[in-house]
């Protein structure tokens, strides 16, 4: 292996293990819209259910394309590109969702397929596999694993949504690694419409071996078809976000604007392209 490569590599993998910013298991990509709440997402139906809590997708009666991208301190290298697809079928939503983290030096991608569906007027529940990869130099070898997740929502009222979402529930590893554990994800969360034009969102989030997270969002419709949303955490890497998103007829644009008191900003953003119009439940 070229010593300067392998250099470049170490210096890559000490950098993640640092800042602890792994695709998969930090349930990332976030997209523009959660990103600017802080990542509340787990009570929150979207297009980007897939990658956040399967159960929301029983909610979306759209066919839809979301192409995202976000930049982890506007550094190259820190990128993650994803998409997402949502097709409505006769009884519920199937979600089908990838990720790209990395370079060519390392990286991590997730192929994820879900589905969501509704039991009755007040309660959805969704599930969904993850193929995960790792992708390292010759010497290393590549890593690969398939690990569930997903999660249910509960509407008790018609302006309150309670939400739990479980990543890795098995607590699975590489097969290829002992000691590459692939962290389980509990996250609880809450979303309450205050009036039509204002959403708060609170969410707790737990990781293995990690200090528990809290997060609290608002989205407020300052006009039609433009919402601005504002979101704080207690994790390290993301304190405080912003973001903004427009509709325009069948396309959707999300951007949103994180801070780390150290390493600086990240932006995310997120086009969604409705495709077919249908009947949304939530």
């Amino acid at each position: 292996m070229n010593p300067l490569k392998a250099m470049s590599f170490c210096c890559f993998a000490a950098f993640l293990n640092l800042f602890q910013i792994f695709a998969q298991p930090a349930n990332n990509p976030v997209n523009a819209r959660y990103a600017g709440m802080a990542g509340t997402g787990a009570a929150l139906p979207d297009t980007w259910s897939g990658f956040q809590n399967q159960a929301g997708l029983a909610l979306i009666r759209d066919l839809s394309l979301s192409l995202h991208y976000e930049n982890h301190f506007i550094i190259p290298e820190n990128s993650i590109r994803a998409l997402a697809v949502d097709i409505p079928v006769t009884k519920g939503t199937i979600g089908v969702c990838y990720s790209l983290f990395g370079t060519s030096l390392y990286f991590e991608s997730r192929a994820a397929l879900a589905y969501g569906k509704t039991f009755g007027k007040r309660f959805t529940a969704g599930i969904q596999l993850n193929y995960l990869m790792i992708g390292q130099p010759a010497d290393y070898g590549n890593m690969h694993a398939v690990v569930p997740e997903g999660g249910f929502l509960v509407r008790p009222l018609d302006n309150l949504t309670i939400g739990f979402h479980l990543f890795n529930p098995a607590r699975q590893h590489f097969p290829q690694s002992q000691d590459q554990i692939i962290p389980s994800v509990m996250q609880i969360g809450i979303g309450y419409r205050i009036i039509d034009q204002v959403l708060l969102c609170a969410e707790a989030e737990k990781e293995t071996h990690e200090k528990q997270v809290w997060k609290a969002g608002c989205e407020y419709t300052m006009i039609r078809n433009l919402n601005l949303r504002l979101g704080v955490s207690s994790a390290e890497i993301s304190r405080f976000a912003i973001g903004l998103g427009y509709t325009f007829r069948h396309y959707t644009l999300d951007f949103a604007l994180s801070h780390h008191q150290w390493l600086g900003f990240t932006p995310y953003v997120t086009l969604t392209r409705t495709i077919k119009k249908g009947k949304q439940n939530g």
